[in-house]
């Protein structure tokens, strides 16, 4: 009687498989004769279901369908009978998604691999709409649109680590990769998923021309997340790499300065300008340190020092216009206000001394980037307020 219920039981189990594996094989029959929408449907059911969701052949035939889906749209597009270029790069994606299961499980004979031939092949033919779909998806500048754009992209980088392609080296050497995963890397950004950033972001840093915005982006990503230790040890791999590259020179001086480590932060900008003496950013950046430490003639010895590398860097001379304008605020806290006061005129010289020193400076901001007025506007209104130069200081507040 055990042995009877026994047997009864597994010809019920074998039936129920038997049955997917049935709506399998009609989901493939739908696929051929175009039948989309019902051939979806049945592979989901079969996707879905214990008895056939961990068996090569059900993610084969979904991957088979949805290869038959795009072969369609792009026959519509020759023929220009309703051909929609959307449907043809989801097709792609899902395809390869499908195969790239399939190629991972036994199929119903308990074999592994039985199709890993036709679905590499596959997928070679139809990889470059993996990029036209991320690229398509990203112009829709929505975030649901970042977050496909990132499968797309992601899915292409992807495939050079996928046992399928072990042995091709058109995927494994692939030079677009490090490009794709720059893309990838900028979409996750958009999308603000940072794991993706750190994944795609140390791919990308092989790409020649965004390797180094590429290198920003992981370290920004991880500062995000507060992963600090994680985000110096990038720092210092990417300076290594990009030496001079600006972005991630001022987040390390960022992190020195919001640490209060002020001395290491000088003495890395002291080392970025023996690698590059000639480069102006490093000069203004030291400068900066100095003015948090409230070292205001090293700050404006620096600043000078930038300029005299970039005669046109607005934001210098902004700066030394700050400069002296703060120095002239704290002068005139401990200088003299009463007109009796022998010291009152030598004080009040003194104090007008510094406006004028600020003066040249906020002009000269002006000059270079008349339509940011932040860099010189308010600045340059107190200067002429304080050196009672009233036409002037009418003009630039009316300014904009």
């Amino acid at each position: 009687m055990k042995k009877l219920f026994l047997s009864m039981a597994f010809v019920l189990v074998a039936g129920g498989a038997f049955a997917q594996m049935d709506a399998v094989k009609n989901a493939t029959k739908a696929g051929n004769k175009g039948d989309f929408a019902t051939a979806e449907s049945l592979i989901q059911q079969a996707l879905n279901n214990p008895e056939t969701a961990n068996l090569a052949d059900t993610w084969y035939a979904a991957g088979q369908i949805q290869q038959k889906k795009g072969a369609k749209q792009l026959e519509n597009q020759i023929k220009r009978q309703g051909f929609d270029e959307a449907a043809m790069y989801d097709a792609a994606l899902q395809m390869t998604k499908y195969f790239l299961k399939a190629d991972q499980l036994p199929d119903q004979k308990g074999k592994m691999n039985a199709f890993t031939s036709k679905m590499a092949s596959a997928i070679m033919a139809d990889r470059g709409n993996l990029v036209n779909g991320g690229v398509s998806a990203y112009r829709s500048n929505e975030e649901a649109g970042y977050a496909k754009a990132l499968d797309f992209f992601g899915t292409y980088v992807d495939l050079a680590n996928a046992p399928m392609f072990k042995n091709q080296a058109a995927v494994v050497n692939d030079t677009l990769v490090p490009t794709i995963a720059y893309y990838a890397t900028l979409v996750a950004n958009e999308a603000k998923n940072y794991a993706a950033v750190e994944k795609y972001a140390t791919i990308a840093q092989g790409d020649k021309e965004n390797g180094a915005t590429a290198a920003q982006l992981l370290v920004e990503a991880l500062k995000k997340q507060e992963k600090t230790d994680q985000m110096l040890n990038v720092l210092k791999e990417a300076l290594n790499k990009y030496p001079t590259n600006q972005g991630l020179f001022a987040n390390m001086i960022d992190y020195y300065s919001s640490q209060e480590k002020y001395d290491e932060a000088l003495a890395f900008a002291d080392q970025q300008i023996a690698k590059d003496p000639n480069n102006y950013f490093f000069y203004y950046v030291k400068g900066f340190v100095y003015s948090l430490t409230k070292d205001y003639d090293n700050a404006i010895e620096q600043y000078k020092n930038c300029i005299s590398k970039k005669e046109d860097y607005a934001e210098a001379y902004h700066d030394l216009g700050n400069l002296f304008e703060i120095k002239a605020q704290e002068f005139s806290e401990t200088a003299s206000a009463n007109p009796n006061d022998p010291k009152f005129e030598e004080d009040a010289k003194t104090l007008r001394g510094f406006y004028e020193q600020a003066r040249p400076y906020y002009e000269k901001a002006r000059q270079l980037a008349p339509d940011n007025v932040s860099l010189w506007k308010q600045g340059l209104g107190r200067v002429y307020y304080n050196l009672q130069m009233e036409k002037e200081y009418e003009e630039v507040m009316q300014a904009y």
